[in-house]
Formats: structure tokens, C-alpha cells, sequence
């Protein structure tokens, strides 16, 4: 909400915040799973995006069960879970892929 207001301060304040939460997700979530898969060295691997996907879709719903105690079963319901899951799963897989080296 802050991106979108007429302070500029506050907007590069948010966007900061954004990126450490993804700096720590990807240390967290990330890194030691591609360590793991690293081992077999195989690029574009239908296998590793099916394990980054499984990774994406518990750490979305961990993450969605500390903001929201209460509600983390009704996750399962939403739209957005599935979509950001898929996605955070794609882009790390790619991304794996991609600086691969041998």
C-alpha cells in the first residue's frame, strides 16, 4: 500500500522490506534445495521442478500459518496460494537451470 502513496520515502522503506523477506526466503528455502539437487547436475529437470514446487508449496503455506494462525487451513481455498507456489517454484527452478555449470 505504501508503494502506491505520493512519499517517496516511505515507498523505497517497502521496497526494502519486500526484498529482505525475499532474501530470506531464498536463504531459507532456496539455497539448501539447490545444494541438494545440485548433486545430480541435470538442467531442466521435470523431477527438480516437481521438488521445487513441493518446497513451494510448504514454505507458502508456513509463511501463510505465522501471519495468519487462525485462518492457515483455509489456504488450501485460495486461489493465490496455488498461483504464488507454482510461480515461486518456477522462477527458482529456472533460475537453478539456468547458472547451472558443470
Amino acid at each position: 500500500m505504501f508503494v502506491y502513496s505520493g512519499f517517496m520515502a516511505i515507498a523505497l522503506v517497502t521496497i526494502g522490506i519486500i526484498a529482505f523477506y525475499a532474501l530470506i526466503t531464498y536463504l531459507v528455502f532456496a539455497v539448501p534445495l539447490q545444494v541438494w539437487l545440485r548433486r545430480r547436475r541435470r538442467k531442466f529437470s521435470l523431477i527438480n521442478f516437481l521438488i521445487y514446487i513441493a518446497v513451494a508449496f510448504s514454505a507458502v503455506f508456513l509463511f501463510w500459518f505465522v501471519d495468519y494462525p487462525p485462518n492457515a487451513l483455509t489456504v488450501f481455498r485460495s486461489f493465490e496460494y496455488y498461483i504464488m507456489s507454482i510461480v515461486a517454484a518456477f522462477i527458482y527452478w529456472f533460475w537453478d537451470s539456468i547458472f547451472l555449470r558443470n
